[in-house]
């Protein structure tokens, strides 16, 4: 942080996050900067019994305890995910990520981007938390039928088995982070995980546009892989 004034916190979902997220706030408070701005994520606080989030919601309570000036954004479910399920879409036909029924207003990351670097460089964000969500709820039927229509084959959703799915994330990714993101996509069904009354209004004052849509981002996403 040598030459720093401001740090962006972003973590990635480790087995220590809580650690490497509480060291770098300790180091920023020792620099005595001017502003963080740390990523944790929506509905924080409603998703304690998710390893990911409960690391997230300690690290804001530390932000809130002590004297360097901070701004927390709370990202949903970001569009970008779902590039990893290129082989599934492309090979099998199947829409894996178990959404549910109702939805989540997914984001796109560069609305999350641009809101980070509105907070970073503008004054009147300190003390502030910002929800970023999407305009429209997408459900697992919803992606798979927007994916149908732009790969030009059919593309069913894979339901909501939560035994079948975390058996699947542990063929490429270690236990305990299978069994994280299992605890979040249930949570996702229990819970939702949809927009609150303001956030859209509030992001599109953020960043100055309506956020992306999904439709938008998997047409681009299509015509990468077709």
């Amino acid at each position: 942080m040598d030459g720093c004034d401001q740090l962006y916190l972003l973590n990635a979902v480790t087995p220590d996050e809580l650690t490497q997220g509480l060291v770098a706030y300790d180091l920023a408070k020792r620099r005595k900067l001017r502003h963080v701005v740390y990523h944790s994520v929506f509905q924080v606080d409603k998703f304690l019994d998710v390893p990911h989030f409960a690391a997230k919601f300690t690290i804001e309570s530390a932000l809130r305890a002590f004297d360097v000036p901070w701004t927390v954004i709370r990202p949903n479910y970001f569009f970008q995910n779902d590039k990893t399920l290129r082989d599934s879409l492309l090979g099998t036909g199947v829409y894996p990520a178990p959404l549910g029924d109702i939805g989540i207003s997914a984001v796109d990351v560069r609305d999350i981007a641009e809101a980070t670097a509105i907070a970073l460089t503008s004054d009147g964000h300190d003390g502030r938390v910002y929800n970023l969500n999407g305009p429209e709820l997408l459900s697992g039927p919803r992606a798979a039928d927007i994916w149908t229509r732009l790969l030009g084959q059919t593309i069913r959703y894979a339901g909501h088995d939560m035994d079948a799915f975390e058996a699947a994330l542990r063929e490429r990714a270690p236990a305990w982070s299978a069994f994280d993101f299992r605890m979040m996509f249930q949570g996702y069904l229990e819970r939702g995980f949809a927009a609150e009354p303001a956030d859209l209004e509030t992001l599109t004052a953020l960043i100055g546009h309506s956020p992306r849509t999904y439709e938008a981002f998997a047409r681009e996403t299509a015509a990468e892989w077709l």
